[in-house]
């Protein structure tokens, strides 16, 4: 069985190693990185090397850029951030949360929410206090987005069924008919698994 990766060029796999230069800069002064944090890029590299249905444990660095839930139920009621704003880029590194996990993340995450990081630097934009809101797409993003966060997780490829994403997705890749792109995700079921990595 083939890997992803065997679908881009040699200047798309470099691309991935030569990104995040401000998170691979940054791990270097984070305690919870000594063990080593992979960043996008990296997981991204990481995944796609993989077989269908492997998996691969890590400790991943991120951004928070983006967000969103799947609004037909095609992948339960979990709710996601991503690298990147633009989820179907290759490089984006998305998060996939179990309610529960999200809900408990998102108490410990009530003293400030929203920041930007530009060049490593982060300047927060807004507190909250200790009550949380309804969870859906709008109140997490208010709370995780501009946030730098590790995840501690498995990375995998998720198949997506759709027309848009980088690399153009091909047909009779994934399967007979289908066409789309993997998502690459590490999925949180407990909110331990994650750490602010923007407190200090």
């Amino acid at each position: 069985m083939r890997a992803a990766g065997d679908a881009l060029g040699p200047a798309q796999l470099a691309g991935l190693a030569e990104a995040d230069a401000s998170l691979k800069a940054a791990r270097a002064d984070l305690p919870d990185c000594e063990p080593g944090c992979i960043t996008p890029g990296e997981a991204t590299a990481m995944a796609l090397a993989l077989g269908e249905g492997e998996a691969r444990a890590g400790r991943f660095l991120l951004d928070v850029r983006g967000g969103g839930q799947s609004l037909q139920g095609q992948l339960g009621t979990m709710l996601f951030v991503n690298s990147r704003r633009d989820y179907a880029t290759l490089g984006t590194l998305t998060i996939a949360f179990e309610p529960e996990a999200l809900h408990a993340l998102l108490r410990r995450a009530r003293g400030c929410g929203a920041a930007d990081v530009v060049d490593g630097q982060i300047t927060v934009k807004a507190c909250y206090g200790e009550g949380v809101p309804d969870l859906n797409m709008f109140t997490m993003m208010q709370r995780l987005g501009g946030r730098r966060l590790i995840v501690e997780g498995e990375v995998r490829r998720n198949w997506i069924d759709s027309p848009l994403g980088s690399p153009r997705p091909i047909a009779n890749f994934y399967g007979e008919h289908e066409v789309g792109y993997y998502q690459v995700w590490v999925h949180v079921t407990e909110a331990a698994q994650v750490t602010f990595a923007d407190e200090r």
